[in-house]
Formats: C-alpha cells, structure tokens, sequence
C-alpha cells in the first residue's frame, strides 16, 4: 500500500505537470511585430506594431532609446483588446531602440514581450 501511495503521487505530479504546460501553450498564440525583431528601419519611421491572433488589451508600451533613455509609446487605449496595436514613435535617432509591452490575454491572463530593432543613419 506504500508503493500505491507513491505511484498515486507520481501520476498527480505527472497529470499537474501536463496541465500547467496546456495552459502555458493556449496563451502562446501567434504575435508579430512591425518593425520585426532585429530589423533595421529608416529614421522616418513613424508608427510600430503589435500583431496578434487573438484580440489582446495592451496596458504598456515603453521604447528604450540608444541612450538607454526610456519613454512610453502612444497608442490606443487600454481598456480596448484589439488584434492590431500601432503605437506613435517619436523622431528616432541611429542606433539600437528596445521595445517592452505589456497587456491582458483574452482570458485575462497577464502578457508581456519584448523585441528591438535598429534604425540605420
């Protein structure tokens, strides 16, 4: 009966493990982002992008600038989910630039990412 207790425990921890890992996978959906991930951009450009196959509702977006300077970027309001996000960007100097967001899922789950691009001279 000890040994039954012990597999008992095994196949719990086994059945808890594989649960939190479906749960982690349903809120991986698909996101891209415009600039892409390491992309280098003229100095004219005026918008970026969070693309999204489900509807998120961002809270957050900062942009940290080459002189590690940090700033929140504008876009549309929190309380709005949308598949599609574009922020405001301000003029952009050359350099390396480091976007962090932050949002909900639409099971209210927290989200956050990151990603950088560079803009060229």
């Amino acid at each position: 009966m000890k040994n039954f207790g012990t597999f008992q425990k095994a196949i719990a921890l086994a059945v808890g493990l594989s649960l939190s890992a479906s749960l982690a996978m349903a809120h991986e959906g698909k996101m891209m982002t415009m600039p892409a991930n390491g992309a280098t951009v003229a100095a004219n450009t005026k918008v970026m992008h969070l693309m999204f196959d489900a509807p998120m509702k961002i809270t957050t977006v900062t942009m940290t600038d080459p002189r590690g300077k940090t700033m929140k970027v504008k876009g549309p309001a929190a309380n709005q989910a949308v598949k599609v996000w574009e922020g405001q960007l301000p003029r952009l100097a050359a350099g390396a630039y480091k976007i962090d967001w932050r949002g909900m899922s639409p099971d209210g789950h927290a989200m956050n990412g990151t990603f950088g691009f560079n803009v060229g001279r």
